[in-house]
């Protein structure tokens, strides 16, 4: 139990629809509480009253700082939300939030489909989507505070012009380099391809989160790559993301082969060289040495090559980043008929919007075509069970 003392005050800010205003300042000490009221009076004195003007910039400020930053979000979701905030800031920084109005906020989304100011390039439609959902999450905080505030967001439309995230779905060809390569990447890879995990599930991963017999991996940590030491986290990225995920046999088959021949001295099941946590920087080279090896054995198995350096010379073989695998995973889902809502939990989408996106690309594909193997291999070794 905490005994500690707390010291409280309020002070007056302002006037929102006629009603007096104030805010409560709290401190473990009385010189702590004046000196957070007197900054406090210095911001309301230099015109940086939140709830009298409520303009966008303040408000974004405000729910990012007292909303999510204290709900422990990785360095990683942080900075998209700063992004986000920038991206609305050229527009709304100074306006206030009553005076925003739908037919603007669309043009301005139209606008940004076609070509961003601080990237000089069309924003995709998924990074369009976040910044329609942080300025709507922005809008309902300063709602909860009793601020007039539009709540019309789920009226923009993502214009179709707007290009489509890179992210894609491996081929079959691609997928069957990963299961016929060995690497020390390889565990990662065939995980990642055929579970969906996060590159931030996957690194914490132990082999006493994965039940070989009945074929499920329990999703119940994470870790931030962005942060060098990486810290454990209890739970995943969101609540949703706390999952039980079924896994098809030909991963099972291979974990257990896998198992068999590594000398384990971890309980992790990817590691470094100790037999440590993986950081971000370590995993990065893993990744690209994995790539190197990729290359040299399908894109140069006729020339000389000995190095090959993924950032300096094209890539014979397209690159591709572990996120990938996941929309990969995602897509087998959707091959196998498995219905939105139980590819929601399986992946750890917080919002279904996402599920849906990913299923609704798929279903306007009409490149999609498979091999007669490809749907053996769908209804056998790569079947999900679902309950």
């Amino acid at each position: 139990m905490n005994n500690k003392k707390q010291y409280t005050t309020s002070i007056y800010i302002g006037t929102v629809n006629g009603k007096p205003i104030r805010k409560f300042v709290r401190a473990n000490s009385q010189r702590e509480l004046n000196k957070k009221v007197n900054a406090l009076k210095s911001e309301v004195a230099a015109g940086k009253d939140v709830y009298t003007t409520a303009l966008f910039g303040q408000w974004a400020d405000k729910w990012l700082n007292e909303k999510k930053k204290p709900s422990d979000i990785s360095s990683s979701t942080l900075k998209e939300y700063q992004n986000e905030i920038k991206q609305l800031n050229l527009r709304y920084k100074n306006v206030e939030l009553k005076k925003i109005k739908l037919s603007d906020f669309q043009v301005y989304i139209n606008e940004l489909a076609e070509n961003s100011p601080l990237s000089n390039k069309p924003l995709a439609r998924t990074t369009l989507q976040k910044i329609v959902n942080t300025a709507s999450a922005v809008c309902k905080y300063a709602r909860a505070n009793d601020i007039p505030a539009p709540d019309f967001f789920e009226q923009v439309i993502i214009p179709r012009s707007a290009p489509k995230d890179k992210r894609r779905a491996l081929t079959e060809q691609e997928q069957q380099m990963i299961i016929d390569t060995p690497h020390r990447c390889q565990p990662a890879a065939m995980i990642l391809l055929f579970s969906g995990l996060r590159r931030g599930e996957l690194v914490p991963l132990k082999w006493s989160d994965i039940d070989l017999q009945n074929g499920i991996i329990s999703v119940t940590k994470s870790v931030d790559l962005n942060v060098n030491p990486p810290k454990i986290k209890q739970g995943g990225k969101t609540a949703n993301a706390v999952r039980q995920v079924p896994i098809p046999p030909i991963l099972v088959d291979y974990l257990i082969e896998y198992k068999q021949q590594a000398k384990i001295l971890t309980p992790y099941v990817c590691y470094n060289a100790g037999g440590r946590l993986l950081s971000g920087a370590a995993f990065r080279q893993m990744w690209d040495s994995y790539l190197i090896d990729l290359n040299v054995k399908y894109g140069y198995a006729n020339q000389n090559v000995s190095k090959y350096d993924p950032k300096g010379l094209p890539m014979r073989i397209e690159r591709f980043t572990p996120h990938y695998l996941r929309h990969t995973y995602a897509t087998i889902l959707y091959l196998q008929g498995v219905d939105m809502v139980t590819a929601k939990q399986y992946l750890g989408h917080s919002d279904i919007q996402t599920t849906i996106n990913i299923y609704t690309d798929l279903e306007n594909n009409s490149k999609i075509s498979l091999s007669d193997s490809y749907k053996k291999k769908l209804k056998k070794e790569y079947k999900i069970k679902t309950a």
